[in-house]
């Protein structure tokens, strides 16, 4: 920060400020805001709003108070810590200063020193006892004067305070980090905002200023994901069902496939899939049963088998290689760790075998023997009570086998057994230490030494609390922040060092540590922890009865399958005399009827399984409205609805609105396939104003009201529309050059216009015209040539605009003497509808000053901007209501309202009676 500007909030000392650092701490503050994307796109969008002008402005006393009161907090920790660190730093500094410092007051700490220094290096106990008695005379000395007194006082204090002082420095500059990012992100910025909206002087609202719009760079993503009405609505009519089909019905773009996105939670079993755009009941029933099985496998840990290669070779290695993989990384920790263990415990082992293996050879052989007696006794008939023993053992062995008490108890015998012996393993060699006399005079003789004892207990104190649980958080140390992990590592490093080096110096842990008895115990000990650990053990689950059968499903759906046997008889090598039997078996592919049946009774398994642990199974089948009419989409819903109705199992179908219809219609003389295929509607419906802002907020956030009323007039509050024009929004930013919201509306507005009526030329090239018609298509042409051209002549343009809207001049196409075809005219109109809602977007949002107009307009009912976009999805209903909505619009807006409304020929008119038949 420049000198000029530090004085510049500097001024405020006294005032707002306590100390400098608070005043140089909000400049930096404010510098740094000044250098962020969002507020140098403000900076100069109009003159006046420069940097300049916004520091002098921040530097005033009530825009500096307002932006510490967000902050206010952590600047009272700030400042209650910069205080004590400047008060110590204060009383140091005096200390200091009341030293006086000559022969007699600086020979004892150096004699002091220089005696440490000898005993460490381990000189002579002469030379270090000389020392020690010439520091004590100099000290004597020092104490005999009132000077020295006063100087080795202050000093020891000044050197038992250093820590303390240097504690409360680092303290302080944390808190300093940690208010001055609390100020930049929650006072400075916000504030500088509104300063620069007061600098734009008026309607600030109408710059586009967003923060980010990186949200409209995807257009579907769950991040940007906003609840609605009828999101809310589906979750409870789930909530209140066990199972059932429900259709959601909107017109496209409404969010249907979003929904069905978000509706599952997080522990369901769900399965989400498309319609064919083709009507192929069968093909998409194998697919549906496809994503099925290699969901539920890949959901309980499964790999779904690839039939892409179905060689012998291909399976077999698909098979070893996971098996060698796990094998090979569990070897190269296995291997190296019973080679090490067993070398570094052989000589205990040979210890043991040579003390105890006899007598326990001995006594196996024993055992042995006596077993193998009884065994001899029992098969000659000498022993009846052990052979009776034996049978009612195989009895309940037998028995075993419906009633698992007897396997449990033996597990559990095992169980227990081995933890018990484990335990035992592990706590004898832990009580043979403290009963160990020679370990017992180690262990006092290392409590005795405080300079072996002392260190040793701090480096492990020090590694054990060196955990690394925080490693995302960090440590501010002035302008460094050093993460926790570093700091962590170091400890670590620095406590094996010190343990290390308290090992190699004294003898007493030495003597401790390699005691004769301590591999014995360490066998020992490792010996307990495996008898743990093989109790504990229990082998690997096999495959889930209903995984085996997905899969068994996905062979039988996606491969044809195969078995050839061949047998050849022959007397000799050479020459052979015998036959050949080949013989083929395929699998033929399951019907319809079997697909279902089969598919049905899968999926009720999976619900019931996954109902019983509380979790839902949802199928949601999406895009049925590709399928282009409601008559196809019904068709299709007729042939797959006999996978419908399974138990526990919520399905979700996404239709068009045609269909929806045709279930609301229901139980009236009336009946499709809707009423035995659907269990419930939900209707989604374009969003109001408000939801469009919240989407809009959530994709580029600080956007301002204007942008979201054009935006959401020109989607018409369909959700991917409002994407797709919030996209336009910010190109026809970077393409105009401005942020004006006159000037990027007009060139949006326009764009879109001519892209609309380039669909109707199209669309009205297929019909058939008079000579008598053409000056109505030429003038069409002419107006899409000025839209294209730009807005060089914007007058010109509005007044062509304005004519084709309303009828006039040379755009009369109502008349009967143009010969138009009744198709013709309703494109006309429709088009002359679009063109007179384009007018109105031009004439509201085109116009500079539309913050002071919409609060005019807003105070009627009409002037609401959620009737702009209830216009927009009129038109696509009737171009004649539309019109008069666009009517009522333009008077609470004060804009001017045409007299007439054009309409095609014929519209009106009674029809002709047909002519009467004769009779002969």
């Amino acid at each position: 920060m420049d000198d000029q500007y530090r004085s510049l909030y500097e001024r405020l000392l006294g005032v707002v400020w306590e100390d400098r650092k608070e005043a140089e701490i909000y400049g930096e503050a404010v510098e740094l805001c000044l250098d962020e994307p969002d507020i140098v796109r403000r900076l100069g969008a109009r003159p006046g709003a420069n940097a300049e002008a916004v520091r002098s402005a921040l530097a005033a006393e009530a825009n500096a108070t307002r932006a510490v009161q967000p902050a206010q907090a952590t600047l009272e920790i700030f400042r209650a810590r910069l205080s004590a660190s400047r008060r110590t730093g204060t009383e140091q500094a005096n200390r200091l200063r009341a030293m006086t410092w000559n022969w007699r007051t600086g020979s004892p700490p150096a004699l002091c020193f220089l005696t440490l220094l000898l005993w460490l290096r381990e000189r002579p106990g002469t030379t270090v006892y000389v020392a020690a008695a010439l520091a004590a005379a100099a000290i004597l000395a020092a104490l005999s004067r009132a000077e020295g007194r006063r100087t080795l006082g202050l000093a020891l204090v000044y050197l038992c305070l250093s820590p303390v002082e240097a504690f409360r420095s680092l303290r302080a500059g944390r808190a300093g980090n940690i208010w001055a990012e609390d100020l930049r992100v929650n006072g400075v910025k916000p504030l500088m905002k509104r300063v620069l909206d007061a600098l734009l002087g008026d309607d600030p609202d109408e710059l586009l200023f967003p923060d980010s719009y990186e949200g409209f760079k995807t257009s579907a993503s769950h991040a940007y994901f906003v609840p609605s009405a009828g999101a809310e609505q589906l979750i409870r009519k789930m909530g209140h069902m066990d199972g059932g089909t429900i259709a959601i019905c909107g017109p496209r773009g409404s969010g249907k496939t979003t929904l069905l996105e978000h509706c599952v939670a997080g522990n369901d079993f769900s399965v989400i899939t498309s319609a064919p755009a083709t009507f192929a009941p069968h093909d998409f029933l194998v697919s549906l049963f496809s994503d099925l099985c290699e969901r539920y496998i890949k959901s309980e840990g499964y790999q779904v088998p690839d039939f892409a290669r179905i060689t012998t070779t291909e399976r077999a290695l698909r098979r070893v290689l996971p098996w060698l993989r796990r094998a090979t990384g569990w070897l190269s920790y296995a291997l190296p760790a019973v080679l090490l263990i067993g070398l570094g415990t052989f000589a205990a082992m040979r210890s043991l075998e040579q003390r105890h293996g006899r007598l326990l050879t001995q006594r196996t052989r024993h055992f042995l023997d006596e077993a193998t007696s009884l065994a001899t006794d029992v098969w000659r008939g000498e022993n009846i009570g052990a052979g009776l023993a034996l049978a009612l053992l195989g009895v309940m062995v037998w028995r075993a086998r419906r009633n698992r008490v007897v396997l449990r108890t033996l597990k559990d015998l095992w169980v227990w057994g081995t933890a018990a012996l484990g335990l035992t393993l592990v706590a004898v060699p832990v009580v043979s230490v403290f009963r160990d006399p020679e370990l017992k005079q180690d262990w006092d003789r290392l409590l005795a030494d405080d300079f072996a004892s002392v260190p040793l207990t701090l480096c492990v104190l020090l590694y054990l609390f060196s955990d690394s649980r925080d490693n995302d958080r960090h440590v501010s140390l002035g302008r460094w922040d050093i993460p926790y992990r570093r700091i962590h590592a170091a400890r670590r490093l620095v406590s094996v060092a010190g343990m290390a080096y308290v090992y190699v110096r004294h003898a007493a842990l030495r003597d401790l540590v390699t005691d004769d008895d301590n591999p014995v115990r360490l066998l020992s000990v490792l010996t307990g922890v495996a008898l743990i650990k093989i109790g504990k053990w229990t082998p690997k689950p096999g495959e889930p009865h209903l995984v085996r059968r997905c899969r068994n499903q996905l062979y039988r759906l996606q491969t044809v399958q195969s078995s050839t046997s061949t047998l050849t008889l022959g007397a000799s090598p050479l020459v052979s005399l015998g036959s050949s039997h080949a013989t083929a078996v395929t699998t033929v592919p399951p019907n319809l009827p079997a697909l279902v049946a089969d598919f049905r009774e899968l999926l009720a398994d999976i619900a019931r399984t996954r109902s019983l642990q509380g979790k839902r199974t949802v199928i949601a089948i999406d895009e049925l409205d590709r399928l282009g009419s409601d008559a196809k989409a019904l068709a299709f819903l007729g042939e797959v609805k006999a996978v419908f109705g399974v138990p526990h199992v919520h399905y979700l179908v996404s239709v068009a609105e045609d269909v929806g219809a045709a279930f609301v219609r229901r139980g009236l003389p009336y009946r499709d396939a809707t009423d035995s295929s659907l269990d419930d509607v939900v209707h989604v419906q374009p969003g109001t104003l408000a939801q469009s802002g919240m989407i809009l907020q959530k994709r580029a956030p600080g956007i301002s009201a204007p942008y979201v009323a054009l935006v959401h007039a020109l989607s018409g509050g369909i959700p991917r529309d409002l994407v797709r024009y919030g996209r336009r929004v910010m190109e026809t930013e970077k393409k105009a050059g401005t942020v004006e919201l006159s000037d990027i509306s007009r060139m949006l507005v326009l764009d879109e216009l001519y892209e609309t009526l380039s669909g109707f030329r199209v669309l009205l090239g297929r019909q058939e015209w008079t000579e008598a018609a053409s000056p109505v298509l030429e003038s069409f042409r002419r107006l899409m040539a000025r839209l294209k051209s730009g807005t060089g002549d914007l007058r010109a343009l509005r007044r062509d605009l304005t004519d084709f809207a309303e009828g006039r001049r040379r755009f009369d196409f109502s008349g009967d003497l143009l010969h138009l075809e009744a198709e013709t005219s309703r494109l006309l109109v429709e088009a002359s509808s679009y063109a007179y809602f384009s007018l109105t977007l031009l004439d509201i949002f085109g116009t500079e000053g539309f913050t002071r107009r919409s609060e005019r307009a807003y105070a009627s009912p009409e002037g609401d901007p959620q009737l702009l976009a209830e216009a927009r999805q009129e038109l696509a209903v009737s171009p004649y209501t539309a019109r008069s909505l666009l009517r009522s619009i333009r008077r609470a807006w004060g804009l001017p309202v045409q007299g007439r409304v054009p309409a095609p020929r014929g519209a009106g008119r009674r029809p002709r009676p047909a002519p009467r038949q004769r009779t002969p």
